[in-house]
Formats: C-alpha cells, structure tokens, sequence
C-alpha cells in the first residue's frame, strides 16, 4: 500500500467521520431548532389560550350585564305594568261598591254589619256609632237611641262602631276591609317578580 492509497484512505476516514460529526451537528441543531419552535408554538398556544380566555371572561361579564339590565328594565316594565292594572282593578271595584251602596241591599248590609257589631259588644248610650255621612239616617232609623255620627273617612260604607267605657274600635267598614284586600293582593301577587 502506497503512500497515496493511505492518504485516500485517511483523507476518507477523515471526511467520514468529519460528515458524521456534520450529520450529528446537523441533527442536533436541526433537534434543537424543533425543540426551540415546538416551546415557542407552545408558549404562543399559552398566551394565545391565556388572551382568549381573558376575551371570553370579558364577553360573558359584558353579556351577564346587558343581560341583567335589560332584566331589570323588563321587571320594572312588568311591575309599572302590573301596578297599573292592579290600580284600575281597584279603582273599578271601588265604582262598584260605590253604585252597591245607593242599592236597598246596601242598607240591609249596612243594618247586617251594625247587629253583627252589637252582637259582639252590647250598644249603650256612650256608643257611637260612624258611617259616612249620607249613610247617617239609614241607621238613626234602626238605632235612635244610640249617637250616630257622619264619618268623611269613610268614603265606601260600613260602620265603625266606639265603645268609650273598653276603649275599643270595631271597624266594620268596606274602606277598612278594601285596604286590607288590595294590600294583600298587593304584597302577594304584585311584589314577586
């Protein structure tokens, strides 16, 4: 083997293992550039997933308050509505006890509750007894001995009866018993939204 056989076959050895330390380099290079794209890929992909989430908690809290506002305007809507009707329910029903009490059955009720109040507390000659003023004969007529006075606070009829010696009230009247409905009707239906 000569001299130059030799040196070809080093100089192929050296190139060899020279192109194998490129490959390897080239390998591991080409390995960390995939590892340094992939981490980058990977951090984006977190930023970008950490941006769209802070966007998407940004609408549905955008969403949640124009969504409660215009819930809130409906119910207001919806209470104003319901008050007006309530309020013309009441109104029409007070017209109805007003044309109820020029009818005959009015006085008998009238008479009806008056006994109804003497039947639980005995009259004297210190009861009085308050009506609203038209209704004040109707009653002298059954009651002459006792102190009959026209009440202006009483608007829809009734009677209110006073027993001076118990300091007792017996509130007999549609006003009271009108109040008393239209508070509850209120407090039941109108207020649960």
């Amino acid at each position: 083997m000569d001299i130059l056989e030799k040196t070809a076959r080093f100089e192929e050895a050296i190139n060899k293992a020279a192109d194998e330390e490129i490959n390897a380099l080239l390998d591991e290079a080409k390995r960390k550039a995939q590892d340094a794209v992939k981490c980058a890929d990977e951090e984006y992909l977190e930023e970008c997933f950490h941006t769209v989430s802070e966007e998407t908690k940004n609408i549905k809290r955008n969403l949640a308050h124009q969504v409660s506002q215009k819930e809130f305007k409906a119910s207001k809507e919806i209470f104003a509505h319901r008050s007006m009707r309530v309020n013309e329910f009441f109104e029409n029903l007070e017209k109805e006890i007003a044309e109820f009490s020029k009818t005959p059955e009015y006085e008998k009720r009238l008479i009806a509750l008056t006994e109804e109040t003497e039947n639980d507390n005995s009259f004297d000659e210190n009861t009085v007894i308050y009506v609203k003023p038209d209704d004040v004969d109707k009653i002298k007529k059954h009651y002459p001995n006792i102190n009959v006075c026209g009440d202006k606070k009483i608007k829809l009829g009734g009677v209110s009866v006073f027993f001076p010696e118990k300091s007792v009230f017996a509130d007999k009247t549609f006003d009271s018993a009108f109040a008393e409905q239209k508070a509850e009707f209120v407090n039941n239906s109108i207020m649960q939204l």
